[in-house]
């Protein structure tokens, strides 16, 4: 995560989700990306402000979370992005091709980002 600008408290939030799911770090790569967003998938006018890529490298897994800068709500997209990774990981279940966005299950995950940000700003507040 070096040499890039990212929004504030970006990776201190990353440190915090990576805490509370005990991800490895190691295996999670950040971008934040000045790029065009792809376009919905589907009839949905819209784009990506952020994605789970995965790939397999020397036996072992690795993730990227990209958030683009067109990105409304950073922070936001990182943790939806973080939730779709740790349902992923429960799951075991990656899916490497962007498809229509499924409303049930992306509400689910925003629920969970929106927790997780609250619940980070409620412990910077406190420190």
């Amino acid at each position: 995560m070096e040499g890039t600008k990212y929004p504030d408290h970006f990776t201190d939030f990353l440190k915090f989700l990576c805490e509370k799911y005990h991800m490895d770090r190691s295996l999670l790569f950040v971008e934040y990306s000045s790029r065009s967003p792809p376009p919905l998938k589907g009839t949905r006018a819209g784009y990506y402000e952020g994605l789970l890529s995965y790939r397999e490298k020397d036996g072992h897994s690795e993730f990227l979370i990209t958030v683009f800068k067109a990105s409304r709500e950073p922070l936001l997209t990182l943790a939806h992005e973080f939730a779709h990774l740790v349902k992923n990981l429960k799951s075991g279940n990656f899916d490497k091709h962007l498809r229509p966005p499924d409303d049930a299950a992306e509400r689910t995950l925003d629920n969970q980002a929106i927790n997780d940000l609250a619940e980070f700003r409620e412990l910077d507040r406190l420190s």
